[in-house]
């Protein structure tokens, strides 16, 4: 909170006081002032670091006070949304300014407020980094998408680093399901959600483009050449229109594909992989 309010002070000279907490009513002035609150913690292993809290902007009622308001929340949004802090404990965090609440009017004060959701989050999971379990499907789809984008592009698996380079895609398993066939082995089928950050909307559109025909014209993904084990691509689904970015593990990416595999029950060994569902379907 403390880095929210000192890049407030920096850049927004409009808002004449800044209080962290509560409003102390004794110390109403005339400029806008902000107040921020901090939230219940809600970091986790799982989701990682993140640190909520919430933005009240102050303006005194007047003719022109949701132009003011509008043009405050614009400079706070251009200074704090995206921006990278560094938590107490030095945890590199960025900053997303999630949602505006709806004004409210404070009569007696004769102010109307604004209200700003912020989340400070740190893709990197909670714990040593390196220690976890990676879909063992992950790399090989990775390294297939680095191939064909080459070196221009950076490739990353389950999380962002705190400083992606762009060009850049995010892959993530986001599904999976057993499906028993007979009584010695089952089918394995496996989710995964692509983000694409670039440095502007055209280079996004090629990255996905790209990605998205060489998948739907590949019948099968290398995922172990050696020991010649494949997994076979389908359901290539396009999603352009989302504006999620891959910080929220339940985003849904602008790409999605399928990987299908005939497992034996005797002979896997493989490490259950980090997902958020399991369905199992039983046949009939």
């Amino acid at each position: 909170m403390v880095h929210i309010r000192d890049r407030l002070l920096e850049s927004v000279p409009e808002i004449e006081r800044i209080f962290i907490g509560a409003f102390p009513l004794e110390s109403l002035v005339e400029g806008p002032v902000a107040v921020i609150i901090r939230q219940p913690n809600s970091s986790s292993a799982w989701k990682g670091w993140r640190e909520e809290s919430t933005l009240e902007l102050w303006v005194r009622r007047s003719a022109a006070e949701e132009q003011e308001l509008d043009q405050i929340t614009a400079k706070t949004a251009l200074v704090l949304d995206q921006a990278l802090l560094q938590s107490g404990q030095g945890v590199w965090m960025t900053l997303i300014q999630e949602a505006s609440i709806e004004d409210r009017i404070n009569s007696e004060l004769s102010v109307r407020i604004r209200t700003l959701s912020l989340a400070a989050i740190s893709p990197r999971p909670l714990g040593e980094a390196g220690k976890g379990t990676r879909d063992p499907w992950l790399e090989p789809l990775m390294k297939w998408s680095s191939d064909l984008l080459g070196e221009h592009w950076k490739v990353y698996g389950s999380d962002w680093p705190v400083k992606p380079e762009r060009p850049c895609i995010l892959w993530r398993a986001s599904d999976m399901s057993l499906t028993p066939i007979g009584r010695a082995g089952y089918r394995c089928a496996k989710q995964f959600d692509a983000f694409i950050l670039a440095e502007d909307k055209e280079e996004e559109v090629y990255g996905l483009l790209k990605l998205s025909e060489h998948l739907v014209s590949t019948a099968k993904l290398a995922l172990d050449p050696a020991t010649r084990k494949y997994a076979t691509v389908s359901d290539v689904r396009l999603n352009p229109a989302s504006a999620n970015d891959g910080y929220a593990l339940s985003d849904q990416g602008v790409l999605g594909v399928t990987l299908t595999r005939n497992e034996s029950a005797a002979s896997s060994k493989e490490a259950a992989p980090l997902m958020r569902q399991v369905h199992h379907a039983t046949q009939n």
